[in-house]
């Protein structure tokens, strides 16, 4: 025990000076290691950060998809067109709301809001896997047959109704709604749903604006709150957008200067609703939804727009940045008409990821 404590007494006194700086130097070289290796995780977050943020831009470039039309035609529409001979024609399921949010008529028979026995008799009407009934101009008629004989549904459930629903704006569509009201270019809306709800979404969204019209069908409510009828009679159907000509008499007739068409919608019959307008300039965008490029399901979508949108959630970006080009273009816009665009017009926040539940594309 002497002996160890003697040992211990020496090593203090003759090998503690010369252990200090060795262990200060160890010290420092294993701060200097713990650095460089702080260091490399760092650089090695941010390049995967920028490789995320690289993957995200090119997944966005990726889902537009221009044909060789849309670069000729948007060249001549920019270099000849007024903001004043400017018209926009679209659809709005699937179009302005998202391609997976629900759509005018089956947001009724899926609402818990309308009657039982409404909600019995119309489910037919949304079984697609099944029915082989629930296609064609005869659907309209048999819905909006239904829904006047349940007295469905109700005016004051409208707001409600829409509100609580799974429909939601497209990315860009709130955005390019704000900068067409601004520069105040006419919407015409062309819609095999139901101008009710169409009206109550932009309204909830406050995009309502004077420029908009509303071509779709429309309940005639009579004094109990219930719909009597629906108008136009024959209805407004998926298969029958080119009667929006006549049907939109009025606004034409209005608009009748305006040579230049922007045409938006999802499915290939959606451009029927330019039919017989008259134009000088005319470019289309269509929207996918969900379908692939070089399958059956994109392949008259490719022959009939000029640029097509891919997914669900693509956005009208391409669209609000056209309109935004041939405003700042045109030599008569007052500068003060674009500051207010550009103060005005704000980002759309993006959408919540939904399930689709229709595929009819009113």
């Amino acid at each position: 025990h002497c002996c160890v404590e003697l040992l211990c007494r020496d090593f203090s006194r003759i090998a503690w000076p010369v252990a200090v700086p060795q262990l200060e130097r160890a010290s420092r070289r294993m701060a200097m290691v713990v650095q460089q290796h702080e260091t490399v995780a760092f650089l090695a977050s941010a390049f995967a950060a920028g490789l995320i943020i690289l993957h995200g831009r090119r997944q966005r470039e990726s889902i537009w998809h221009p044909m060789s039309s849309w670069w000729i035609k948007r060249r001549a529409l920019v270099e000849n067109t007024r903001l004043d001979n400017l018209l926009v024609i679209a659809d709005f399921d699937a179009t302005i709301t998202t391609g997976d949010s629900i759509q005018c008529h089956d947001m009724l028979g899926f609402s818990e809001l309308m009657t039982p026995a409404f909600r019995r008799e119309f489910a037919p009407l949304l079984d697609w896997a099944t029915n082989p009934d629930v296609d064609g101009v005869a659907w309209w008629d048999k819905a909006h047959e239904l829904m006047i004989k349940h007295g469905q549904p109700p005016r004051h459930l409208i707001p409600r109704m829409v509100r609580e629903t799974r429909m939601e704006p497209r990315p860009g569509a709130l955005k390019l709604l704000a900068r067409l009201a601004v520069l105040q270019v006419p919407l015409l809306i062309v819609s095999a749903g139901l101008s009710d709800v169409i009206e109550e979404f932009l309204r909830q969204h406050d995009a309502l604006t004077e420029n908009i019209t509303v071509c779709s069908n429309r309940l005639n409510y009579g004094a109990d709150s219930a719909p009597q009828s629906v108008a136009p009679s024959p209805p407004i159907t998926s298969f029958t957008k080119d009667t929006a000509y006549r049907a939109s008499s009025a606004f034409f007739r209005q608009h009748s200067r305006r040579s230049t068409l922007i045409v938006i919608g999802d499915s290939c019959s959606d451009i029927d609703a330019a039919t017989n307008v008259p134009h000088e300039h005319g470019i289309s965008i269509g929207f996918l939804n969900g379908k692939e490029i070089g399958t059956e399901a994109s392949s008259k979508h490719l022959q009939t727009y000029d640029a097509l949108v891919l997914a669900h959630d693509g956005s009208l970006a391409p669209v609000d940045e056209l309109v935004d080009e041939i405003a700042r273009t045109d030599t008569n816009v007052p500068e003060k008409l674009v500051r207010r665009m550009s103060f005005e017009v704000k980002q759309q926040p993006p959408a919540r990821p939904l399930r689709a539940h229709s595929q009819r594309g009113d």
